[in-house]
């Protein structure tokens, strides 16, 4: 019959409690450092309240803003409906000064845009729409771009202007607003004499109409005064 060594079980007992005596003796270390460090880990409780609670207060402020802002442009909507352009353009002035920085803002700008273009205030139009549309990559830019370059029409500043329809035609992936773009620079160079640059902007939209589309006679007899009127 073999003999247990008579230290073994105390051995064993003593490992298997080695887990526990590391756990207490870690327990009362952090204990230790935070006592000695009391004053600093309640600064840092109360700076990190603030912080929580700030974030907690600028997420209701833009919620509120956001509602604010909706609000408001719902009731410019409302001027226009009545033909108060005047007062809508006045109240889109104070928008984008309150509410930059929101959903709406696009939405805003592109309204004030128009307006401006309407009643002839091309600068004015210009100035609002210049950072909605000069590069446009979204539906809502695209449709500010196409007001952009008719303002710089206006201006007759014919060679920015074509730059933005080109930009709109080389960025937009709806065909309506290539083919429109494109009209509208090659309509842009014809009246700047240049006739054989027109045809070439329309001959890139046939390219992209099909065979039996209405359009295509359009487009062929522009092509064809343009060319009658560059022999004359």
């Amino acid at each position: 019959m073999s003999q247990r060594h008579p230290g073994s079980r105390r051995v064993h007992q003593e490992r298997s409690n080695e887990p526990d005596d590391v756990f207490i003796a870690r327990v009362l270390y952090l204990g230790k450092w935070a006592e000695a460090h009391q004053q600093a880990l309640i600064v840092l409780g109360v700076v990190l309240a603030i912080v929580v609670y700030g974030l907690y207060a600028y997420g209701n402020s833009r919620e509120r803003m956001q509602v604010q802002a909706g609000q408001q442009l719902e009731a410019v909507h409302q001027s226009i409906s009545i033909s108060d352009t005047e007062g809508a353009k006045d109240d889109l002035v104070v928008f984008l000064q309150n509410f930059s920085g929101t959903a709406y803002e696009a939405e805003a700008r592109l309204l004030l845009g128009q307006l401006y273009l309407e009643s002839g205030d091309s600068q004015q139009a210009l100035a609002v729409l210049d950072a909605l549309g000069s590069r446009p990559n979204e539906p809502i830019e695209f449709q500010a771009a196409a007001l952009l370059g008719a303002a710089y029409e206006q201006e007759e500043r014919w060679s920015e202007a074509e730059e933005v329809y080109l930009a709109i035609a080389d960025r937009s992936d709806l065909d309506f607003q290539v083919r429109n773009a494109l009209t509208a620079a090659a309509r842009n160079r014809g009246g700047q004499g240049d006739a054989s640059g027109a045809i070439e902007l329309y001959e890139r939209v046939l390219a992209d109409l099909e065979v039996n589309a209405v359009d295509r006679g359009v487009y062929l007899m522009r092509i064809e005064e343009l060319r009658s009127a560059s022999t004359t």
